[in-house]
């Protein structure tokens, strides 16, 4: 990829500059004041002009995400507050719900407040709440890309119950837009353990406006409920921010394409085709896939969110008899990577990988 008008080999960059900083890298630094004084976080800034934050302490997600100045991720009224103030239960997950780019649902529960096996269920779980160990980072070239890597474990879990190890590597490409996300969850219990995750990507102003566009193979939508169904023939448009409109979200059935992964590109402007993103996520693992579509006043963002589950609650899920648990010492692997789509060109040729899936 060109940056600064030119295809760079590494040897000219790291000869024209006097360490890595000065084009981009990974930087961690701490909030100081309010509710999210203790956090930490690992700023990464590539030089293609996408910048993103990683937060060890609420379970390596991404909150803060820009573009060249320009924010991708929709920022919730809560703002980053510390997992000390977490509460489990019923949607007091609310009162710490950033927003941001990235926040993980799971891993023993996620959907909405519920009782299973005499268990209370408070909403998406507490896996975004739970600080990380063994955190690290690594700044290393490869074929003239510098890959900028952040991994991690979080760990989920209770005397006598479950043990699910979740190991987590974020990885960004110094000249390339994108980021990726590779997750192994581990049962290191001894009993069979539930394992719902969800991917809740967040998409704000000013990536995300009445004009944008979703496309996606989607072989079917269905509404979760009255209000959603009712308006299930605009689930893919978008319309200016609206005081009093309730969130819709709807199921999206989704054609894998031969590699077995879906795409979505999601269009800051349908009517330009120049600038949107991509997501991409292996089906196999992700079977489900949730858009949250909520377009109100001072909450105007889309979540697209790849999932193996849906968000009716754990109870539902083992009634349907499809949730997915892990027997001790089983993994499951999930992931997904993001691209920013910059130009018509590369805005074109994403979504014509769609129109062939489908």
């Amino acid at each position: 990829m060109q940056v600064w008008g030119n295809k760079w080999t590494s040897k000219q960059l790291l000869e024209r500059t006097g360490a890595l900083s000065q084009l981009g890298g990974i930087v961690q630094s701490e909030y100081v004041t309010g509710k999210a004084k203790g956090v930490n976080a690992l700023r990464v800034r590539t030089a293609t002009g996408l910048e993103f934050s990683v937060l060890p302490d609420k379970g390596l997600d991404i909150v803060e995400a820009s573009y060249r100045g320009n924010s991708l991720a929709w920022h919730s009224p809560v703002g980053i507050v510390h997992p000390a103030y977490y509460d489990p239960r019923k949607i007091e997950w609310l009162k710490t719900f950033p927003g941001g780019l990235l926040c993980t649902c799971g891993m023993t529960n996620a959907g909405f407040p519920d009782e299973d096996m005499g268990e209370e269920l408070g909403l998406h779980g507490a896996v975004s709440n739970i600080p990380a160990e063994h955190v690290h980072w690594t700044e290393e070239w490869q074929d003239d890309d510098c890959w900028l890597r952040i991994t991690g474990k979080v760990r989920e879990a209770r005397v006598h119950g479950p043990n699910l190890l979740l190991r987590r590597t974020v990885h960004a490409s110094l000249l390339r837009s994108m980021i990726r996300v590779e997750d192994v969850v581990e049962n290191q219990g001894f009993l069979d353990t539930p394992l719902m995750y969800i991917y809740h990507l967040n998409f704000g102003f000013p990536l995300l406006t009445e004009f944008s566009r979703i496309y996606a193979p989607s072989l079917a939508v269905t509404g979760r409920n009255q209000h959603s169904t009712a308006s299930l023939d605009k689930w893919a448009e978008f319309e200016p921010p609206t005081l009093g409109i309730g969130e819709r979200v709807y199921y999206h059935d989704m054609r894998p394409d031969p590699d077995g992964k879906v795409t979505i590109v999601l269009l800051s402007d349908d009517r330009s085709k120049d600038f949107g993103i991509s997501v991409r996520y292996s089906a196999a693992s992700m079977p489900r896939f949730i858009q949250w579509k909520m377009t109100g006043v001072n909450h105007f963002v889309l979540g697209l969110e790849p999932a193996n589950c849906r968000v009716e609650g754990r109870a539902a899920e083992r009634k349907a008899g499809t949730l997915k648990t892990l027997k001790p010492g089983e993994q499951e692997r999930f992931g997904f990577e993001m691209h920013i789509l910059d130009g018509k060109q590369e805005v074109q040729e994403a979504i014509a990988k769609i129109e062939i899936a489908r």
